[in-house]
């Protein structure tokens, strides 16, 4: 626990855990002045940029997963829409650029182990220049064929990004949801478009 929630932010009066009235869950809580500390879940998002029949990746330069592939995310920040914020994790790591009014919805992700939401967006590339980022040793453009696999940071997602590529190429593109637990995943279709975009 941190120094934070040990202690009211309004008050400074030491946290106690309890459940509030009219709530289902512990919660710390200021027995003072009344304050409760709600802890949600973190917001990632990620950005299947393309340009033609390619996809946007990064080798990532920073740990988890250091020196594996992946497809450019990060976490939200409070000012910005999903959308921004992806377009924002593929500009810092790749250098690709992306209209944020041009992304669409391609995953929404569930990670309650750690309390993160993944929502993952699709777009095209405003042109193929790209530029890695601080965080990220390399950069490419690669194929449903030239993905590497054995070298993907995140094997669990392989399904669902394996499935854009199905999607891109017919240029009909499904919602679709997925959560990722120990040993447990599930990844099915909401919807999408019938027709090509």
């Amino acid at each position: 626990m941190s120094m934070q929630e040990k202690f009211c932010g309004h008050c400074a009066t030491p946290l106690t855990r309890a459940v509030p009235a009219g709530d289902t869950h512990s919660r710390l809580m200021c027995d003072r002045c009344g304050h409760i500390v709600y802890q949600n879940p973190k917001i990632l998002v990620a950005c299947l940029a393309f340009w033609q029949d390619r996809v946007v990746w990064m080798r990532r330069a920073c740990e988890p997963q250091r020196g594996s592939w992946a497809i450019p995310a990060g976490f939200m920040e409070s000012d910005e829409t999903p959308q921004q914020a992806a377009a924002r994790e593929l500009r810092e790591e790749t250098g690709g650029v992306v209209d944020p009014n041009q992304l669409e919805l391609f995953l929404l992700g569930s990670l309650p182990e750690i309390s993160e939401v993944y929502l993952a967006f699709h777009g095209p590339l405003l042109s193929p220049q790209l530029n890695r980022g601080e965080e990220s040793l390399d950069v490419a453009l690669f194929s449903a064929e030239e993905v590497p696999w054995k070298e993907f940071a995140y094997p669990v997602v392989q399904p669902s990004l394996q499935q854009f590529y199905i999607d891109h190429q017919s240029r009909q593109y499904g919602v679709y949801q997925a959560t990722y637990g120990a040993g447990q995943h599930t990844f099915s279709r909401i919807g999408g478009s019938e027709e090509g975009t």
